[in-house]
């Protein structure tokens, strides 16, 4: 017990030195990742004190700020802290996904809890789906052409999807339909929440809109995404809600729910699944677990993990993401 002390205190010396030396020294990603490391060694005193200096000392961060501390708030029992730094984040657009069990176990009978809850809903219901639709270079409308849904990643828009997700095979020959969650996470990003009916409705609509408008080859759908609109994407497929020939996928984070059967019928229906990821993002060994589960039923898959690379883009994205979507399409 007294050496357990002991390492806390030296490192709450060391987060204090940290401090000190903030506005020179640590980025805010530095910051960020110190206070995740000290709350998932159950430092949480620590993890507060972080993110509260963050909350003073960088407003541009301050949708991820407040999401980390009013969590942490909230698992150590300050709820009225908890409260009142959801409530700064909401006046300002961001979204806290307040109205599920997770949170609702914590502030059972809160006034103040309920009342947030329900002006975030209340915009919530307000917002919808977008997307857009880019058509290929040459585009003819007597051709039926392979069609690539992309959902972004978290904290991202359809413009920051663009930026990432180009490569020459989609301008030459797929039609592209770049999609946004409406769930704001700040005034101008969005977020995917699992088991969400109203993105899984508005999107059949959309996706039932793209193939009645456009000259799609249905046998020739291909799904992707980044990160949380990987999950999404899989989400999607696995359950079979719509007709999907592959899935090219970066860094994804593996929905909880695959069950046997999923994979099965994957395997069974030909699918395949693309993932290119990076050797120390933190999902790499639930997406490796997919992988072996499919290939053990001679399902079709390919994966490329980049060396050094974490939860991102690799600088060569382009060039997989090409080889990757020639390879579904074989």
């Amino acid at each position: 017990m007294t050496k357990i002390f002991l390492l806390q205190c030296i490192f709450m010396t060391v987060v204090i030195s940290c401090f000190g030396q903030i506005d020179k020294d640590l980025s805010y990603e530095e910051l960020e990742a110190l206070a995740i490391s000290s709350y998932r060694n159950n430092n949480t005193d620590s993890t507060i004190m972080i993110m509260e200096y963050a909350l003073k000392n960088f407003p541009e961060e301050l949708s991820r700020t407040t999401t980390i501390l009013a969590q942490v708030h909230t698992r150590v029992g300050n709820f009225s802290r908890a409260i009142e730094i959801w409530e700064i984040g909401i006046k300002e657009g961001y979204t806290y996904n307040l109205n599920n069990e997770a949170y609702r176990k914590y502030y059972k009978d809160n006034v103040d809890f309920e009342r947030l809850a329900t002006m975030e809903q209340n915009r919530i219901d307000t917002l919808h789906l977008k997307y857009e639709v880019i058509l290929p270079t040459g585009f003819n409308n007597k051709k039926n052409y392979p069609t690539l849904f992309i959902f972004h990643g978290n904290n991202r828009n359809i413009e920051k999807a663009k930026i990432s997700w180009k490569a020459p095979t989609m301008s030459q020959e797929f039609i592209t339909v770049f999609l946004q969650s409406y769930i704001p996470s700040s005034p101008t990003n969005f977020n995917w929440v699992p088991n969400d009916d109203k993105i899984k409705k508005e999107f059949k609509v959309i996706y039932d809109k793209v193939l009645k408008n456009h000259p799609v080859d249905d046998s020739k759908i291909i799904f992707a995404g980044m990160s949380a609109g990987g999950k999404k994407a899989l989400d999607f497929t696995l359950n079979n809600y719509f007709p999907v020939s592959g899935l090219v996928l970066n860094c994804p984070v593996i929905p909880q729910n695959v069950t046997n059967d999923m994979i099965t019928n994957f395997a069974e229906k030909n699918k395949k699944l693309g993932i290119i990821t990076g050797e120390n993002d933190f999902a790499l060994e639930n997406q490796k677990k997919l992988i072996s589960n499919i290939d053990s039923l001679a399902g079709r898959t390919k994966m490329f993990i980049t060396k050094d690379l974490g939860h991102s883009f690799a600088e060569n994205f382009t060039q997989l993401l090409d080889e990757y979507l020639k390879w579904v399409l074989e």
